[in-house]
Protein backbone atom coordinates (compact mmCIF):
# COMPACT_ATOMS: atom_id res chain seq x y z
CA UNK A 1 0.00 0.00 0.00
CA UNK A 2 2.83 2.43 0.87
CA UNK A 3 4.55 1.69 -2.42
CA UNK A 4 1.30 2.35 -4.26
CA UNK A 5 0.92 5.70 -2.47
CA UNK A 6 4.50 6.64 -3.34
CA UNK A 7 4.06 5.70 -6.99
CA UNK A 8 0.79 7.63 -7.18
CA UNK A 9 2.43 10.71 -5.70
CA UNK A 10 5.37 10.44 -8.12
CA UNK A 11 2.96 10.02 -11.03
CA UNK A 12 1.07 13.13 -9.94
CA UNK A 13 4.31 15.09 -9.73
CA UNK A 14 5.33 13.85 -13.19
CA UNK A 15 1.94 14.82 -14.61
CA UNK A 16 2.14 18.28 -13.08
CA UNK A 17 5.61 18.74 -14.55
CA UNK A 18 4.63 17.46 -18.00
CA UNK A 19 1.14 18.94 -18.34
CA UNK A 20 0.86 21.44 -21.18
CA UNK A 21 0.49 25.07 -20.32
CA UNK A 22 -2.06 27.23 -22.09
CA UNK A 23 0.25 29.49 -24.11
CA UNK A 24 -2.38 32.11 -24.79
CA UNK A 25 -3.67 32.46 -21.25
CA UNK A 26 -2.93 35.73 -19.47
CA UNK A 27 -1.78 35.13 -15.94
CA UNK A 28 -3.23 37.58 -13.40
CA UNK A 29 -1.80 38.46 -9.98
CA UNK A 30 -3.49 40.59 -7.33
CA UNK A 31 -2.60 41.95 -3.91
CA UNK A 32 0.89 40.96 -2.78
CA UNK A 33 2.77 40.49 -6.04
CA UNK A 34 6.01 39.12 -4.62
CA UNK A 35 5.19 35.40 -4.84
CA UNK A 36 3.69 35.76 -8.33
CA UNK A 37 6.70 37.71 -9.58
CA UNK A 38 9.02 35.06 -8.16
CA UNK A 39 7.15 32.32 -10.06
CA UNK A 40 7.08 34.36 -13.24
CA UNK A 41 10.82 34.96 -12.94
CA UNK A 42 11.45 31.19 -12.83
CA UNK A 43 8.76 30.28 -15.37
CA UNK A 44 7.90 33.33 -17.47
CA UNK A 45 4.37 33.31 -18.91
CA UNK A 46 3.73 34.62 -22.40
CA UNK A 47 1.33 37.25 -21.06
CA UNK A 48 0.70 38.50 -17.56
CA UNK A 49 -1.23 41.25 -15.85
CA UNK A 50 -0.95 42.67 -12.36
CA UNK A 51 -3.88 44.25 -10.54
CA UNK A 52 -2.76 46.77 -7.92
CA UNK A 53 -4.68 48.67 -5.26
CA UNK A 54 -1.93 51.32 -4.88
CA UNK A 55 1.06 52.46 -6.90
CA UNK A 56 3.79 49.80 -6.50
CA UNK A 57 7.08 50.65 -4.84
CA UNK A 58 10.18 51.14 -7.03
CA UNK A 59 11.52 47.60 -6.47
CA UNK A 60 8.24 45.97 -7.52
CA UNK A 61 7.84 48.32 -10.47
CA UNK A 62 11.38 47.62 -11.70
CA UNK A 63 10.79 43.88 -11.27
CA UNK A 64 7.67 44.05 -13.44
CA UNK A 65 9.54 46.07 -16.05
CA UNK A 66 12.39 43.56 -16.05
CA UNK A 67 9.91 40.74 -16.79
CA UNK A 68 8.53 42.83 -19.64
CA UNK A 69 12.02 43.42 -21.02
CA UNK A 70 12.69 39.66 -20.77
CA UNK A 71 9.83 38.87 -23.15
CA UNK A 72 6.65 38.62 -21.05
CA UNK A 73 3.87 40.87 -22.32
CA UNK A 74 3.15 42.69 -19.06
CA UNK A 75 0.10 44.86 -18.44
CA UNK A 76 -1.31 46.45 -15.34
CA UNK A 77 -4.64 47.65 -14.03
CA UNK A 78 -5.90 48.93 -10.70
CA UNK A 79 -8.76 47.86 -8.50
CA UNK A 80 -9.39 51.55 -7.65
CA UNK A 81 -8.29 54.83 -9.26
CA UNK A 82 -4.69 55.63 -8.31
CA UNK A 83 -4.11 59.19 -7.13
CA UNK A 84 -1.52 61.19 -9.03
CA UNK A 85 1.19 62.66 -6.82
CA UNK A 86 4.62 64.26 -6.96
CA UNK A 87 7.00 65.45 -4.25
CA UNK A 88 10.42 67.06 -4.45
CA UNK A 89 12.90 68.43 -1.89
CA UNK A 90 15.26 71.26 -2.77
CA UNK A 91 17.76 73.29 -0.76
CA UNK A 92 16.73 76.90 -0.20
CA UNK A 93 19.04 79.78 -0.97
CA UNK A 94 19.04 80.73 2.70
CA UNK A 95 22.08 80.88 4.99
CA UNK A 96 20.54 78.59 7.63
CA UNK A 97 20.26 75.70 5.15
CA UNK A 98 16.54 74.90 5.10
CA UNK A 99 14.95 72.37 2.76
CA UNK A 100 11.88 73.31 0.72
CA UNK A 101 9.48 70.43 0.09
CA UNK A 102 6.91 70.89 -2.68
CA UNK A 103 3.99 68.47 -2.96
CA UNK A 104 1.22 68.04 -5.51
CA UNK A 105 -1.41 65.37 -4.92
CA UNK A 106 -4.90 64.58 -6.13
CA UNK A 107 -7.42 66.78 -4.33
CA UNK A 108 -9.97 65.28 -2.00
CA UNK A 109 -7.87 62.59 -0.31
CA UNK A 110 -5.84 63.04 2.90
CA UNK A 111 -2.06 63.10 2.55
CA UNK A 112 0.45 62.73 5.38
CA UNK A 113 4.01 64.04 5.11
CA UNK A 114 6.74 62.40 7.17
CA UNK A 115 10.47 61.74 7.28
CA UNK A 116 12.56 59.16 9.09
CA UNK A 117 11.97 60.93 12.41
CA UNK A 118 8.16 60.80 12.16
CA UNK A 119 5.10 62.72 11.00
CA UNK A 120 5.68 66.30 9.81
CA UNK A 121 2.25 67.46 8.66
CA UNK A 122 -1.12 66.35 7.28
CA UNK A 123 -3.11 67.74 4.38
CA UNK A 124 -6.75 66.73 4.96
CA UNK A 125 -7.74 67.44 1.36
CA UNK A 126 -4.52 66.82 -0.53
CA UNK A 127 -3.82 69.32 -3.30
CA UNK A 128 -0.68 71.44 -3.62
CA UNK A 129 1.50 72.49 -0.70
CA UNK A 130 4.94 73.84 0.08
CA UNK A 131 6.82 73.28 3.34
CA UNK A 132 10.08 74.81 4.48
CA UNK A 133 11.85 72.51 6.91
CA UNK A 134 14.80 73.54 9.04
CA UNK A 135 16.12 69.97 9.08
CA UNK A 136 15.15 66.69 7.43
CA UNK A 137 15.89 63.19 8.72
CA UNK A 138 16.49 60.93 5.74
CA UNK A 139 13.95 60.90 2.95
CA UNK A 140 10.62 62.72 2.95
CA UNK A 141 7.48 60.68 2.22
CA UNK A 142 4.05 61.86 1.13
CA UNK A 143 1.54 59.05 1.66
CA UNK A 144 -2.07 58.80 0.54
CA UNK A 145 -4.58 55.98 0.21
CA UNK A 146 -3.20 54.77 -3.14
CA UNK A 147 0.37 56.08 -3.26
CA UNK A 148 3.56 56.77 -1.35
CA UNK A 149 5.85 59.32 -2.96
CA UNK A 150 9.32 59.79 -1.51
CA UNK A 151 12.15 62.22 -2.09
CA UNK A 152 15.37 63.51 -0.53
CA UNK A 153 17.47 66.62 -0.99
CA UNK A 154 20.45 65.51 -3.04
CA UNK A 155 22.05 68.92 -3.52
CA UNK A 156 23.17 71.89 -1.48
CA UNK A 157 23.84 75.46 -2.57
CA UNK A 158 26.89 77.70 -2.49
CA UNK A 159 25.92 81.07 -1.04
CA UNK A 160 28.18 84.04 -1.62
CA UNK A 161 27.91 87.44 0.10
CA UNK A 162 25.18 89.99 -0.63
CA UNK A 163 26.22 93.45 -1.82
CA UNK A 164 24.14 96.36 -0.48
CA UNK A 165 24.48 99.80 -2.11
CA UNK A 166 22.74 102.88 -0.73
CA UNK A 167 22.95 106.22 1.02
CA UNK A 168 23.74 106.56 4.72
CA UNK A 169 20.50 106.44 6.67
CA UNK A 170 18.11 104.24 8.60
CA UNK A 171 17.14 102.17 5.54
CA UNK A 172 20.74 101.18 4.79
CA UNK A 173 21.52 100.55 8.45
CA UNK A 174 18.57 98.27 9.17
CA UNK A 175 18.54 96.46 5.82
CA UNK A 176 22.16 95.44 6.39
CA UNK A 177 21.36 94.52 10.00
CA UNK A 178 18.36 92.41 8.97
CA UNK A 179 20.40 90.39 6.46
CA UNK A 180 23.33 89.90 8.83
CA UNK A 181 21.04 88.80 11.65
CA UNK A 182 19.51 86.23 9.31
CA UNK A 183 22.98 84.82 8.61
CA UNK A 184 23.85 86.42 5.28
CA UNK A 185 27.38 87.63 4.70
CA UNK A 186 27.02 91.27 3.68
CA UNK A 187 29.34 93.55 1.78
CA UNK A 188 28.20 97.18 1.55
CA UNK A 189 29.06 100.53 0.09
CA UNK A 190 27.19 103.37 1.80
CA UNK A 191 27.48 106.92 0.51
CA UNK A 192 27.84 109.50 3.29
CA UNK A 193 28.73 112.51 1.13
CA UNK A 194 29.53 113.24 -2.53
CA UNK A 195 32.49 111.05 -3.51
CA UNK A 196 32.73 109.74 0.07
CA UNK A 197 31.72 106.14 0.74
CA UNK A 198 31.90 103.87 3.77
CA UNK A 199 32.57 100.27 2.80
CA UNK A 200 32.28 96.95 4.58
CA UNK A 201 33.26 93.43 3.64
CA UNK A 202 34.83 92.04 0.47
CA UNK A 203 34.33 94.64 -2.29
CA UNK A 204 35.33 94.08 -5.88
CA UNK A 205 33.92 93.68 -9.35
CA UNK A 206 30.18 93.00 -9.34
CA UNK A 207 29.93 89.50 -10.79
CA UNK A 208 28.42 86.11 -9.95
CA UNK A 209 31.78 84.74 -8.80
CA UNK A 210 31.74 87.21 -5.90
CA UNK A 211 28.12 88.02 -4.95
CA UNK A 212 24.89 86.06 -4.60
CA UNK A 213 22.71 89.19 -4.96
CA UNK A 214 22.94 92.97 -5.16
CA UNK A 215 20.51 95.21 -3.24
CA UNK A 216 20.19 98.81 -4.42
CA UNK A 217 18.30 100.91 -1.89
CA UNK A 218 18.21 104.21 -3.78
CA UNK A 219 19.53 106.04 -6.84
CA UNK A 220 22.98 106.64 -5.31
CA UNK A 221 24.33 103.54 -7.12
CA UNK A 222 23.94 105.12 -10.57
CA UNK A 223 27.68 104.82 -11.19
CA UNK A 224 27.40 101.05 -10.92
CA UNK A 225 24.42 100.72 -13.30
CA UNK A 226 26.46 99.20 -16.14
CA UNK A 227 28.14 96.62 -13.88
CA UNK A 228 24.82 95.70 -12.25
CA UNK A 229 23.17 95.23 -15.66
CA UNK A 230 25.97 92.90 -16.80
CA UNK A 231 25.74 91.05 -13.49
CA UNK A 232 22.02 90.36 -13.95
CA UNK A 233 22.43 89.20 -17.54
CA UNK A 234 25.12 86.76 -16.38
CA UNK A 235 22.67 85.18 -13.92
CA UNK A 236 22.87 87.36 -10.83
CA UNK A 237 19.97 88.59 -8.74
CA UNK A 238 19.13 92.25 -8.05
CA UNK A 239 16.66 94.03 -5.78
CA UNK A 240 15.72 97.57 -6.80
CA UNK A 241 14.16 99.41 -3.85
CA UNK A 242 12.51 102.81 -3.69
CA UNK A 243 13.82 105.16 -6.36
CA UNK A 244 16.85 103.00 -7.25
CA UNK A 245 15.39 102.51 -10.72
CA UNK A 246 16.11 106.20 -11.41
CA UNK A 247 19.82 105.50 -11.18
CA UNK A 248 20.10 104.35 -14.78
CA UNK A 249 18.56 100.93 -14.18
CA UNK A 250 15.21 101.37 -15.92
CA UNK A 251 16.13 98.60 -18.38
CA UNK A 252 16.09 96.12 -15.50
CA UNK A 253 12.99 97.42 -13.72
CA UNK A 254 9.65 95.66 -13.76
CA UNK A 255 7.92 99.02 -14.29
CA UNK A 256 8.09 102.74 -13.70
CA UNK A 257 7.47 104.66 -10.48
CA UNK A 258 4.30 106.57 -9.74
CA UNK A 259 3.66 109.35 -7.25
CA UNK A 260 4.63 108.30 -3.74
CA UNK A 261 1.72 107.15 -1.55
CA UNK A 262 1.96 107.78 2.20
CA UNK A 263 1.42 104.86 4.55
CA UNK A 264 -1.66 104.44 6.70
CA UNK A 265 -1.00 106.09 10.06
CA UNK A 266 -0.32 103.53 12.81
CA UNK A 267 -0.66 100.54 10.47
CA UNK A 268 2.96 99.42 10.93
CA UNK A 269 1.90 98.03 14.32
CA UNK A 270 -1.13 96.22 12.88
CA UNK A 271 -1.51 92.78 11.30
CA UNK A 272 -0.69 94.35 7.90
CA UNK A 273 2.44 96.37 8.76
CA UNK A 274 3.53 97.14 5.19
CA UNK A 275 0.32 99.14 4.65
CA UNK A 276 1.79 101.67 7.05
CA UNK A 277 4.88 102.23 4.87
CA UNK A 278 5.24 104.88 2.20
CA UNK A 279 5.49 103.40 -1.28
CA UNK A 280 6.10 104.34 -4.90
CA UNK A 281 3.46 102.37 -6.84
CA UNK A 282 4.90 100.44 -9.78
CA UNK A 283 3.28 101.72 -12.95
CA UNK A 284 3.17 100.36 -16.49
CA UNK A 285 4.52 96.88 -15.68
CA UNK A 286 6.33 95.11 -18.47
CA UNK A 287 4.58 92.17 -20.10
CA UNK A 288 7.00 89.71 -18.50
CA UNK A 289 6.72 91.22 -14.99
CA UNK A 290 4.82 89.38 -12.25
CA UNK A 291 3.17 91.36 -9.40
CA UNK A 292 4.13 89.90 -6.01
CA UNK A 293 2.44 92.35 -3.64
CA UNK A 294 -0.25 95.01 -3.98
CA UNK A 295 -1.93 97.71 -1.94
CA UNK A 296 -5.42 98.07 -3.29
CA UNK A 297 -4.97 98.39 -7.04
CA UNK A 298 -1.39 99.64 -6.75
CA UNK A 299 1.44 97.15 -7.31
CA UNK A 300 4.10 97.50 -4.61
CA UNK A 301 6.43 94.56 -5.43
CA UNK A 302 7.04 92.93 -8.82
CA UNK A 303 9.57 90.52 -10.32
CA UNK A 304 10.87 89.65 -13.76
CA UNK A 305 13.61 87.69 -15.45
CA UNK A 306 16.31 89.50 -17.37
CA UNK A 307 18.35 87.13 -19.53
CA UNK A 308 19.76 84.58 -17.05
CA UNK A 309 19.16 86.70 -13.94
CA UNK A 310 16.24 87.75 -11.76
CA UNK A 311 15.12 91.19 -10.62
CA UNK A 312 12.69 92.22 -7.87
CA UNK A 313 11.52 95.82 -7.75
CA UNK A 314 10.17 97.25 -4.49
CA UNK A 315 8.17 100.42 -4.26
CA UNK A 316 9.00 100.70 -0.55
CA UNK A 317 11.79 103.08 0.42
CA UNK A 318 11.54 103.18 4.24
CA UNK A 319 11.06 99.63 5.45
CA UNK A 320 13.04 100.51 8.58
CA UNK A 321 9.86 102.08 9.99
CA UNK A 322 8.33 98.58 10.10
CA UNK A 323 11.20 97.34 12.22
CA UNK A 324 11.31 100.35 14.53
CA UNK A 325 7.60 101.10 15.01
CA UNK A 326 6.00 97.70 14.48
CA UNK A 327 4.67 95.21 16.99
CA UNK A 328 6.55 92.76 19.18
CA UNK A 329 7.47 90.53 16.24
CA UNK A 330 8.35 93.40 13.87
CA UNK A 331 12.12 92.87 14.07
CA UNK A 332 11.86 89.18 13.20
CA UNK A 333 9.25 89.79 10.48
CA UNK A 334 11.32 92.56 8.87
CA UNK A 335 14.38 90.33 8.98
CA UNK A 336 12.59 87.38 7.41
CA UNK A 337 10.94 89.52 4.72
CA UNK A 338 14.25 90.94 3.51
CA UNK A 339 15.93 87.53 3.67
CA UNK A 340 13.21 85.92 1.56
CA UNK A 341 13.45 88.68 -1.03
CA UNK A 342 17.19 88.14 -1.35
CA UNK A 343 16.76 84.36 -1.37
CA UNK A 344 14.26 84.53 -4.22
CA UNK A 345 16.71 86.28 -6.56
CA UNK A 346 20.05 84.97 -5.25
CA UNK A 347 22.50 83.31 -7.58
CA UNK A 348 23.16 80.07 -5.67
CA UNK A 349 24.81 77.34 -7.79
CA UNK A 350 24.01 73.77 -6.79
CA UNK A 351 26.65 71.59 -5.17
CA UNK A 352 26.12 67.87 -5.66
CA UNK A 353 26.30 65.79 -2.52
CA UNK A 354 25.26 62.35 -1.31
CA UNK A 355 21.67 62.16 -0.14
CA UNK A 356 20.97 61.66 3.54
CA UNK A 357 18.07 59.38 2.58
CA UNK A 358 18.00 56.07 0.77
CA UNK A 359 18.51 57.23 -2.81
CA UNK A 360 17.55 53.81 -4.19
CA UNK A 361 14.06 54.15 -2.69
CA UNK A 362 13.36 57.67 -3.92
CA UNK A 363 10.12 57.66 -5.90
CA UNK A 364 9.07 61.26 -6.51
CA UNK A 365 6.11 60.57 -8.84
CA UNK A 366 4.84 56.97 -8.37
CA UNK A 367 1.96 56.97 -10.85
CA UNK A 368 3.93 58.82 -13.54
CA UNK A 369 6.85 56.39 -13.08
CA UNK A 370 4.49 53.41 -13.35
CA UNK A 371 3.01 54.69 -16.61
CA UNK A 372 6.49 55.49 -17.92
CA UNK A 373 7.66 51.96 -17.13
CA UNK A 374 4.63 49.91 -18.27
CA UNK A 375 2.38 52.25 -20.23
CA UNK A 376 -1.17 53.25 -19.40
CA UNK A 377 -3.48 51.00 -17.40
CA UNK A 378 -5.30 48.27 -19.32
CA UNK A 379 -8.73 46.74 -18.66
CA UNK A 380 -8.67 43.28 -17.17
CA UNK A 381 -8.86 40.53 -19.82
CA UNK A 382 -12.13 38.60 -19.40
CA UNK A 383 -10.40 35.35 -20.37
CA UNK A 384 -7.47 35.87 -18.03
CA UNK A 385 -6.69 33.09 -15.60
CA UNK A 386 -5.96 34.04 -12.00
CA UNK A 387 -2.45 33.25 -10.89
CA UNK A 388 -2.37 30.32 -8.48
CA UNK A 389 0.43 29.30 -6.23
CA UNK A 390 0.66 25.51 -6.70
CA UNK A 391 3.92 25.19 -4.83
CA UNK A 392 2.06 23.98 -1.73
CA UNK A 393 0.47 21.06 -3.61
CA UNK A 394 3.86 20.18 -5.10
CA UNK A 395 5.48 20.15 -1.67
CA UNK A 396 2.70 17.94 -0.25
CA UNK A 397 3.01 15.42 -3.09
CA UNK A 398 6.79 15.33 -2.73
CA UNK A 399 6.56 14.82 1.03
CA UNK A 400 3.96 12.10 0.53
CA UNK A 401 6.16 10.23 -1.96
CA UNK A 402 9.29 10.47 0.18
CA UNK A 403 7.41 9.62 3.37
CA UNK A 404 5.76 6.59 1.83
CA UNK A 405 9.07 5.26 0.50
CA UNK A 406 10.72 5.74 3.90
CA UNK A 407 7.84 4.02 5.70
CA UNK A 408 8.01 1.11 3.26
CA UNK A 409 11.75 0.78 3.87
CA UNK A 410 11.24 0.95 7.63
CA UNK A 411 8.45 -1.66 7.44
CA UNK A 412 10.70 -4.08 5.56
CA UNK A 413 13.55 -3.55 8.03
CA UNK A 414 11.34 -4.06 11.06
CA UNK A 415 9.67 -7.14 9.57
CA UNK A 416 13.09 -8.69 8.89
CA UNK A 417 14.21 -8.01 12.46
CA UNK A 418 11.32 -10.07 13.83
Amino acid sequence: MLRGIALTALAALLWRAMRPQAPDATRVARGDLTSALERWTLTPPARAQVVVDRAPDPVTRDWIRALSDAGTAMRWSSSAPLGASAVVAEPTAEPYGATRVRLAAASGTPVSIADAAGLIDKLPRGGASELELGSVAGSVRASGATFTASTASRDSVALRPVLVLGTAGWESKFTIAALEERGWRVASRVRVAPNVDVTQGPLGAIDTARYAAVVLLDSSAASSAGAVTRYVRDGGGVILAGNAVRGGLSALAAGGLGRRIAGVAGAVASSTPRSGLGVFPLMGLRTDAIPLDTRGEAVTVAARRVAAGRVIQLGYDETWRWRMAGGDDATAAHREWWSRLVSSVAYAPLVRRASAGDVAMIDEAPLASLIDALGAASPLDAAAAPERDDSGVTRILFALAVGSLLLEWASRRLRGAR
